[in-house]
């Protein structure tokens, strides 16, 4: 079996301590929304220690914050 992996990075405002546990929030609404269309999440992995790469700092940056763009097209996002 081959294999497809999605990667989205979310990122906030680190001027507040996040909540014990909030990692299970947006795991479980990504893993949701992919299998309410239809896919079965063969496994996930996640946590709040991902790194930026340099370009994707630039845009959040450069934009004041992630909201409204995404990597991939470096456009506007249909949720901004």
């Amino acid at each position: 079996m081959g294999y497809r992996v999605w990667t989205c990075k979310l990122v906030v405002d680190d001027s507040k301590p996040l909540p014990r546990g909030f990692d299970g929030p947006p795991r479980d609404a990504a893993v949701e929304a992919v299998e309410r269309a239809g896919f079965e999440v063969v496994s996930m992995f996640s946590g709040w220690a991902g790194q930026l790469t340099e370009m994707e700092k630039k845009i959040v940056d450069e934009r004041g914050g992630p909201r409204g763009t995404y990597v991939t097209g470096l456009g506007p996002s249909k949720r901004a």
